[in-house]
């Protein structure tokens, strides 16, 4: 089993802004997969015939489970994350809104605090 250095997995951490309200970053969740979990799986794991997840929430119970198995200890951003990195990446189900928005990107409906403490 191949593990990326805990460095790429800090910078994934570091890029996203705290307190996410909705939306997944599915480039935090790409950065995350290929940090813990490319090196065992392959495209064949997710594009086999016969799939295990059948839904949007099949893949992120999957997401879930192997995050646990693994002692990854993924937060539930974390895990939305990954899970709409794999869903656009591979599986196309249709994505509940407060996980997917349309920039791929929990930036879009989110309220960013300024230095000067007011919102935009």
């Amino acid at each position: 089993m191949r593990f990326a250095p805990l460095a790429a997995i800090a910078l994934a951490a570091a890029l996203a802004p705290p307190g996410h309200a909705s939306g997944a970053d599915t480039q935090r969740g790409k950065a995350l997969y290929e940090a813990r979990c490319g090196g065992c799986h392959a495209e064949s794991v997710h594009g086999r015939a016969k799939r295990e997840a059948a839904d949007y929430k099949g893949v992120r119970a999957w997401v879930r489970r192997w995050g646990d198995n693994l002692g990854l200890k993924w937060t539930d951003d974390e895990v939305a994350d990954v899970t709409a990195y794999l869903n656009g990446r591979y599986y196309r189900y249709s994505c509940p809104p407060a996980d997917c928005q349309a920039s791929g990107s929990r930036e879009a409906d989110s309220t960013v605090a300024r230095l000067d403490g007011r919102s935009r």
